[in-house]
C-alpha cells in the first residue's frame, strides 16, 4: 500500500505543533513544592489490631478454599 501523502494543511498543523513545543518552557514556580504538613500514621489500637486479624484469617481461609476447589477441579478433569 501507498503512503498517505500529507495535505498542506496536515504539513502546517505539524509545523505549528513543532513550533509550540520549542517555544514551551518550565517555569521555576512550578518546580516548587511550598511548605506542606506531613501527615503522621495513625497507630492502630487493640481493636483495630483485632479487626485486621480477623480480616487476614477470612482472606487466608477463603485464598485456601479457593486453591483446594481448584486442586480438586483439576483432579477430576484430568481422570475423565
Amino acid at each position: 500500500m501507498q503512503k498517505k501523502k500529507k495535505t498542506r494543511k496536515d504539513k502546517v498543523r505539524s509545523q505549528a505543533r513543532r513550533r509550540q513545543n520549542e517555544l514551551f518552557q518550565v517555569s521555576p514556580e512550578w518546580l516548587k513544592t511550598g511548605t506542606k504538613s506531613t501527615v503522621t500514621a495513625n497507630n492502630l489500637d487493640e481493636s483495630g489490631l483485632k479487626y485486621l486479624r480477623l480480616d487476614l484469617t477470612k482472606t487466608f481461609l477463603l485464598s485456601m478454599l479457593v486453591l483446594a476447589l481448584e486442586l480438586g477441579l483439576w483432579q477430576y478433569l484430568s481422570r475423565r
